[in-house]
């Protein structure tokens, strides 16, 4: 994948990756308040900056449960009496484990996700809008009308802000300098909803000596993925998704995987195994810890507990 070619686009072009009337990234867009809470129009200048010119940095598609992440505002504003060339180069930090290879298995750490020169005219200004929730580097170059005067300012933007925050950075440049400022404002961050539940049993059979419980989970596309091995009395005994339970005070999703009713009238004698599947549609956001508990019978074990490590 070429990031510099799809992770930087204006928002004109985001209509045709999230939909152009009725997208959640233009509704969020078109309605965030001033993160400042100022009803001041003269304060509101960053926060209604990012028109049809913004440069969108990110694939709204590619975000979870976008109306938790609002968007990142970085607007850069000329406030000197002439035109300035402003060079931008932002960069990502991938520690959130992201594959960083291109299709020919390049490695890209290297590589900006975004380069460009912006011409800014004397009281004009140019927002961009990261959109994924990462952390960025963003260096930005400027110089007078005629090349001269030229400064470097680099500033960051830590994972942190984009969950259940309004955040913009403003980079003002004058005569005298360069100021950077940044606000923020909380928003309600949903709970946790289970929209749907799933459970495929792959196989059971008879157990072996190194068989036992077991069980991973991930975060995908707004849904939790539970893979693990149950072991049963007999290969016959079915599973069933028992409970399947959101714990608002501890921000913990509790899934339980219990064992079943024997089907076949006989069955083989010995201790069984069964390798299972469970998909719990979720709206709202991702809880904060899953746990995965195995019953048999009134015996219950919590087999594994996995954190939700924001990228």
């Amino acid at each position: 994948m070429r990031r510099r070619d799809l992770l930087a686009l204006t928002t004109g072009a985001a209509c045709g990756l999230a939909g152009c009337a009725d997208s959640r990234f233009e509704r969020l867009q078109s309605e965030r308040p001033d993160v400042d809470g100022s009803s001041d129009d003269t304060d509101r200048r960053g926060s209604e900056s990012a028109g049809p010119d913004a440069i969108v940095v990110g694939d709204p598609d590619e975000v979870p449960f976008l109306e938790v992440h609002p968007p990142h505002e970085f607007t850069l504003r000329n406030d000197g009496e002439t035109e300035r060339t402003v060079a931008v180069v932002v960069s990502a930090d991938d520690a959130d484990g992201s594959d960083s290879t291109d299709g020919d298995g390049e490695d890209e750490r290297d590589e900006p996700l975004l380069e460009r020169n912006l011409d800014l005219g004397a009281g004009e200004e140019r927002t961009l809008v990261f959109v994924e929730p990462r952390s960025y580097t963003i260096t930005v170059t400027s110089s007078r009308d005629g090349g001269t005067g030229e400064s470097t300012v680099t500033d960051g933007i830590s994972r942190r802000p984009f969950d259940c925050v309004r955040s913009r950075t403003t980079v003002t440049l004058s005569e005298s300098g360069t100021e950077t400022e940044s606000t923020s404002s909380s928003i309600p961050c949903p709970v946790p909803d289970v929209a749907d539940a799933s459970l495929a049993v792959d196989g059971r059979e008879c157990a072996g000596r190194t068989d036992g419980d077991d069980a991973t989970v991930e975060f995908e596309n707004e849904r939790v993925l539970v893979e693990g091995s149950i072991r049963i009395p007999t290969p016959c005994h079915t599973l069933e998704l028992s409970d399947v339970t959101y714990d608002d005070g501890r921000d913990l999703l509790v899934v339980t995987v219990a064992v079943g009713e024997q089907e076949a009238e006989t069955c083989v004698d010995c201790l069984g195994t069964a390798d299972y599947e469970a998909g719990i549609d979720l709206e709202g956001r991702y809880p904060g810890r899953v746990a995965v508990v195995h019953a048999t019978g009134d015996e219950r074990r919590v087999i594994t507990t996995n954190e939700f490590a924001a990228g």
